[in-house]
């Protein structure tokens, strides 16, 4: 009762310091303890990173002291003293993927039933957010079984939201989703994956989702450790940078970006080609002013370019078709 008096509390005090630096222009929103330093009944089956939570406190409570635990805090720290560390456990005939949310788990013993979510009318169970990052950035290490495939995910939205959507996607704002590879990664490696903006609506909340598996296809065993989870705002506003008129668009075999004049020579202007597993299919350096040509990605699809000048980025949307 105790620590989640303090969980509720430390949420509250959070808030109050939002609200109040909210009036300065520098001022960005950050994930609620996002490098995982701050924990709750450590030691015991319901251990968790304080403001998130696993398939141990879901809402379904018939399950959830049966549940294994997946979710426990590690030494093994990227920064600072820990981090968390999440595995597949094999339980009641299936495999329960190492998940941890900023929302709520919505458990079944049917794992294509299972979702996380952000509970809006319930402030342990959600985050608030109003602004607009560029991009989610984090440190990981992986050891997958099996060709497993772990991620973390992002949803900016209004109200509430679901990942799987089930019916809420007309509430999302915006997503970023980074998905890790299926072989180990030994060493603390960063991640980088830019927002994909659907709309221009407000939003009111924020839900992650970090997960050792491949969603319902997750294997017995992975393990995942992530830390120092960040969201990046460029000094420039997404609108500022708008105004350049930066235009990308296909022709033939080439995908053109054709950048404005610069007022400065010393413009640093770079591009990657993710697709919506943000993946990166292409990359090119040194882009100059005037209509700049890269290869396109061979299958059709929607993918997400991002411009960066002099570490300054902007992210637009490209349709290619065969």
């Amino acid at each position: 009762m105790w620590s989640q008096i303090m969980k509720n509390n430390i949420k509250l005090y959070s808030l109050v310091f939002l609200g109040l630096f909210s009036v300065n222009l520098f001022a960005q929103q950050q994930l609620e303890n996002p490098g995982f330093e701050s924990w709750e009944n450590v030691g015991s089956p319901t251990e968790e990173p304080l403001e998130w939570s696993s398939i141990k406190t879901s809402d379904n409570s018939s399950l959830n002291s049966s549940a294994p635990k997946v979710c426990e805090q590690s030494s093994d720290a990227h920064s600072g003293s820990y981090s968390v560390k999440l595995t597949n456990v094999a339980a009641f005939f299936i495999v329960a993927n190492g998940i941890l949310t900023n929302g709520r788990v919505h458990s079944d013993l049917n794992p294509e039933n299972g979702y996380v979510f952000t509970d809006a009318s319930n402030s342990q169970w959600n985050t608030p957010f109003t602004f607009r990052p560029d991009s989610l950035v984090g440190w990981y290490k992986f050891a997958p079984q099996g060709g497993d495939k772990g991620k973390v995910e992002a949803i900016i939205h209004s109200g509430n939201a679901q990942n799987p959507e089930n019916g809420t996607a007309a509430n999302f704002v915006a997503k970023a989703r980074f998905i890790m590879p299926s072989t180990n990664v030994t060493s603390w490696t960063r991640f980088s994956v830019p927002f994909h903006y659907f709309n221009t609506n407000p939003s009111s909340h924020i839900l992650m989702v970090l997960s050792s598996g491949d969603s319902t296809q997750a294997v017995d065993g992975s393990i995942a450790y992530f830390d120092d989870l960040e969201l990046i705002y460029n000094p420039l506003s997404v609108d500022e940078i708008d105004a350049q008129k930066i235009v990308i668009y296909s022709n033939l075999e080439n995908l053109c970006i054709q950048l404005p004049r610069f007022n400065s020579n010393s413009k640093r202007v770079s591009a990657k080609i993710y697709d919506l597993q943000g993946r990166v299919i292409n990359s090119v350096e040194n882009l100059t002013q005037g209509i700049n040509y890269t290869s396109l990605p061979k299958n059709e699809g929607i993918y997400l370019v991002s411009i960066d000048i002099n570490g300054k980025k902007i992210t637009k949307k490209v349709v290619i078709t065969n």
